[in-house]
């Protein structure tokens, strides 16, 4: 059983996705998040349903997110990674009702064309994106412009901060969430640096 009493008793899974053994480390954390909140563990996502979204998007995943797919699906890693059936280009989003959209500003435009969700973050309408040529992850955040910010190089880094900060949930009563909260937010402060950990979770 992971409880974290410590920081140190905080797991950091992996470097990158697709090295050897990121699984082992990350089966720990995604099953003692599931037995937490008493969730089924989600199906592997099979290749010919990966390669039929490709097709679907005309474009490839990061080959990184494709390994996550396929060996723990559309796993709860406390964010809302989208179903296949909603992941698309943010550009597509209000296409029907521009007036509903976003006053993109002259920033968002350069990247927005090449942009596509994934993650829905915490079902706030802020969106985790991949970019189809670089693969590199940008935040849309509804809130604050400029709307896109790129955030991560990889979605490994993506991935890896979700894990470790849904790590607070699985706190010992007697240390409390809010002290593993703080333990888990010094960890992606120092792999990530404050001002992603700002704009990400703030």
């Amino acid at each position: 059983m992971l409880e974290i009493k410590s920081k140190s008793d905080i797991i950091i899974p992996f470097e990158k996705i697709g090295e050897d053994g990121w699984t082992n480390k990350t089966e720990l954390i995604i099953k003692e998040l599931a037995d937490n909140w008493e969730d089924d563990l989600q199906e592997p996502i099979a290749i010919d349903a990966i390669t039929e979204l490709e097709e679907s998007l005309k474009t490839t995943l990061p080959n990184n997110l494709k390994l996550f797919y396929l060996k723990f699906g559309i796993a709860e890693i406390g964010e809302q990674l989208q179903d296949f059936d909603d992941i698309g280009w943010i550009k597509d989003i209000w296409k029907d009702a521009p007036e509903y959209g976003p006053d993109f500003t002259q920033d968002d435009h350069t990247v927005l064309p090449f942009l596509v969700s994934f993650s829905d973050y915490l079902g706030n309408g802020n969106m985790f994106c991949f970019h189809s040529k670089t693969k590199e992850i940008y935040y849309y955040d509804h809130d604050t412009q400029p709307f896109l910010t790129k955030i991560f190089d990889d979605v490994s880094d993506y991935i890896k901060g979700c894990l470790i900060s849904c790590q607070s949930d699985l706190f010992n009563q007697e240390t409390g969430q809010e002290k593993a909260e703080k333990w888990c937010e010094e960890i992606l402060i120092e792999l990530f640096g404050k001002e992603v950990v700002k704009k990400w979770q703030y």
